[in-house]
């Protein structure tokens, strides 16, 4: 009891450690804990990294927490819009539902954050965790339940009582500028202030709080975190590997090291390598290396696309626990707003960032800041669009380490936005393409199905009627680029009217192409008569639009759904192994879309060693008078041929 004993009144950022110094001594000692917060996230695992083996290893500590789902602008736009409170009630159920879902993904990857959504998880199946998601209502258009209260109960009837400005997240106990005052029992003059922090936290736990609506999340994803939960945790899962254990280097991958060196001689350039081969890997190594050899200290990480955004902060949140000293990562994309806090103090910080926000950071930086600092531009061939041309002008002139990550770097059509990336971050340095990384094992084989459809009178009309406004344009002195001619004409083939026939026709002796796969179209309308083929033979399917919510892409990986429609927007980043089969109904001529594409079937299995993948397209065959291939006929012989790759045997070190 000596640690509560010494407690302080009053605890603040800079002054005090809030984490160290109050909650992580408050943890171990205490036997409840009851919280009430603005909103609650995954990373407040990261916090509580001290106190954990004791939740998980004694039959001590048991937390009640009541907090506010993060809301996005698209949540509270539509809980505004929906009429009836049992409609209000649904879409926030579903929300807490996604909360939970997040957290289960999280229990499955091989990391430290996969490590601690586990314990999560173990907290919650065996009642040590209880869980409740507050809404306001006091008010037309409110914002989030923003009570910051905490009591923990002690032996002996002896409690502390705190309010303030942390949230519980990694952020509000050690990153964030944050204060608490603490009130404690056994004084004098502050029992009463005590029983009244728990009279509060009583009345919102119980739903009785007037103007905030409960919710006790239920149902099936209860049962899907509860499955997650391992059995025991003093024995480290098998999926996360341990530190101290000798690793003998796996030869297969041997090319991160060599991109790794390329790059570190040149200081600058592009690495090229094929989807799944670990181009965030060999970042993350780039970066070890040069904070190691006292480079670098602070990094920029730029991408497009809210699900890579989220995968990049997964890793890199992993990698800066392990770092000594300790590493922040700021976020700023969708719903994080963490851009100016990194502009502030960038010092052993990393900002993960969406590319379209990267001129606001760069133009408050510092130049002696940033010959001290990594750039990253993953999938970097987004970055030569012509906004980010006019935008990053110059840019990257002062930083010193410039690095451009992608499967296919050069933009089709687009001599400018190739110049633009090369001028700011340098050229290819090293190649490691889809046939070597299938030759050495670190991509499956797959098998190439072409089926054959031709164009329909419907489809010739509206090429016709592209045609047309080619003309009517030039007519009007303001002609068609040759890149939107061609982006018009494309339209027409990818949504082709015969290939959802020709694919029905196929799919009755073939059902099984719908187990575990990713179907690609290029309209919402067009995936529409896609989704009517597929229920026929299965109900275990979703869509994936850019309004769909993410918690089905989460069921998909986990296995919950067979098949997924979607477009291009899971093209990048989306890492899900299990996947068998890939239907290209949309495909571009260019095959920087098309890599990506099969990338994600590629990916090899731990738990199918013999993978073999399937990659369905559509093939237009030659029209009376042609003289040369069609776009699926070129695209047609380049995935034939690398079809034919296969794995070498005993490929050595």
């Amino acid at each position: 009891m000596m640690a509560i004993d010494q407690l302080k009144g009053h605890y603040r950022s800079g002054r005090d450690d809030l984490a160290a110094s109050f909650f992580q001594p408050c943890m171990r000692e205490a036997s409840r804990y009851r919280r009430a917060v603005g909103y609650f996230s995954t990373s407040a695992l990261l916090s509580w990294t001290d106190s954990l083996p004791r939740l998980a290893l004694e039959d001590g500590l048991k937390i009640q927490l009541i907090a506010s789902p993060e809301l996005s602008e698209h949540d509270r736009e539509t809980l505004r819009s929906l009429g009836s409170a049992e409609q209000r009630d649904a879409y926030r159920a579903m929300m807490v539902d996604k909360v939970l879902e997040a957290i289960a993904a999280l229990a499955e990857t091989p990391s430290d954050l996969g490590l601690r959504a586990q314990i999560f998880a173990w907290l919650v199946a065996n009642d040590r965790l209880e869980l409740r998601f507050a809404f306001a209502e006091h008010v037309d258009d409110p914002g989030i339940f923003h009570e910051k209260i905490g009591i923990f109960d002690f032996p002996e009837n002896r409690a502390v009582a705190f309010t303030g400005s942390a949230n519980e997240t990694y952020g509000g106990h050690r990153r964030n500028y944050e204060s608490i005052d603490v009130y404690r029992s056994w004084l004098p003059g502050e029992s009463e202030r005590v029983a009244i922090k728990i009279e509060q936290f009583e009345e919102a736990w119980n739903g009785l709080a007037e103007g905030l609506s409960v919710l006790t999340p239920k149902g099936e994803v209860l049962d899907r975190l509860r499955a997650r939960a391992p059995k025991r945790l003093r024995d480290k899962p098998a999926s996360v590997p341990d530190d101290k254990a000798p690793t003998v280097p796996d030869p297969r991958w041997r090319h991160q090291d060599e991109a790794v060196a390329a790059f570190m001689e040149a200081h600058a350039g592009i690495l090229e390598m094929a989807t799944g081969t670990g181009k965030t890997r060999t970042a993350i190594k780039i970066l070890d290396r040069l904070i190691a050899e006292g480079h670098i200290d602070s990094a920029i990480v730029a991408m497009d696309g809210t699900d890579l955004l989220d995968q990049w902060a997964s890793e890199l949140d992993s990698w800066a626990l392990r770092q000594k000293p300790s590493w922040l990562v700021y976020k700023h994309f969708e719903r994080h707003h963490e851009l100016g806090e990194f502009a502030l103090d960038p010092h052993h910080a990393l900002l993960v960032v969406s590319r379209e926000q990267l001129h606001k950071i760069i133009a408050r930086l510092p130049d002696k800041a940033k010959a001290k600092m990594l750039i990253v531009h993953d999938e970097v061939h987004g970055l030569g669009t012509p906004s980010l041309v006019r935008n990053l002008a110059r840019a990257h002139d002062s930083f010193n380490w410039k690095l451009g990550l992608s499967a296919t770097p050069d933009r089709a059509y687009d001599a400018a936005g190739n110049a633009f990336i090369e001028t700011a971050l340098g050229k290819t340095l090293f190649k490691f393409p889809l046939e070597a990384a299938i030759q050495r094992g670190v991509l499956s084989e797959f098998d190439y199905l072409p089926l054959a459809y031709d164009l329909t009178d419907g489809d010739r009309e509206r090429l016709a009627a592209v045609y047309a406004k080619k003309a009517a344009r030039a007519h009007e002195g303001n002609p068609m680029r040759d890149e939107e001619l061609w982006t018009e004409i494309a339209k027409v083939y990818k949504t082709a009217e015969m290939k959802p026939a020709v694919f029905a026709d196929h799919l009755q002796s073939h059902p099984e192409w719908l187990s575990r796969a990713i179907v690609f179209v290029e309209t919402k309308e067009y995936g529409a008569q896609i989704l009517t083929i597929v229920d026929r033979y299965t109900h275990r399917y979703r869509t994936y639009y850019a309004e769909d919510d993410r918690a089905h892409l989460v069921s998909f990986a986990n296995g919950e759904i067979d098949c997924l429609i979607t477009c291009h927007r899971i093209s990048q980043g989306i890492d899900i192994r299990s996947l068998s089969t890939v239907v290209l109904f949309a495909s571009a001529r260019a095959k920087l879309e098309t890599i990506q594409r099969i990338g994600r079937v590629l990916r090899t299995d731990p738990n199918d060693p013999g993978k073999r993948a399937l990659v369905i397209d559509f093939v237009r065959p030659s029209a009376p008078g042609d003289t040369f291939l069609n776009a699926d006929q070129e695209r047609c012989a380049w995935l034939t041929e690398l079809a034919k790759t296969r794995r070498e045997v005993n490929d050595g070190a």
